[in-house]
């Protein structure tokens, strides 16, 4: 019988050591989860930068707006010089 709870004492001690190296793989896991988490972006990163692409749509929107009103005062310019080129008799290349 000495023998058998030898064996068993062996047996359980082995079992310890693996639930062990189980547990100490679980906790670097959940510190390797954790550190990923602390570097993720939160809520407040989001809305900054969501704030910032509704900026930066805005100022594309006005520079948009402000290429077409200035295009369409260079048509208005151009058909200006055409007329004048013509009232004064000079040849106007484009």
């Amino acid at each position: 019988m000495g023998n058998d709870s030898q064996n068993t004492e062996n047996r359980l001690d082995k079992i310890e050591k693996q639930l062990d190296n189980i547990a100490k793989s679980l906790i670097m896991g959940f510190d390797s989860m954790n550190k990923q988490f602390d570097t993720k972006a939160n809520n407040d990163d989001l809305q900054r930068v969501l704030g910032l692409l509704d900026k930066i749509s805005k100022d594309i929107e006005i520079s948009e707006d402000e290429r077409l009103v200035m295009s369409h005062q260079l048509t208005q310019i151009h058909d200006w010089v055409e007329k004048a080129a013509k009232k004064i008799d000079l040849e106007f290349a484009h």
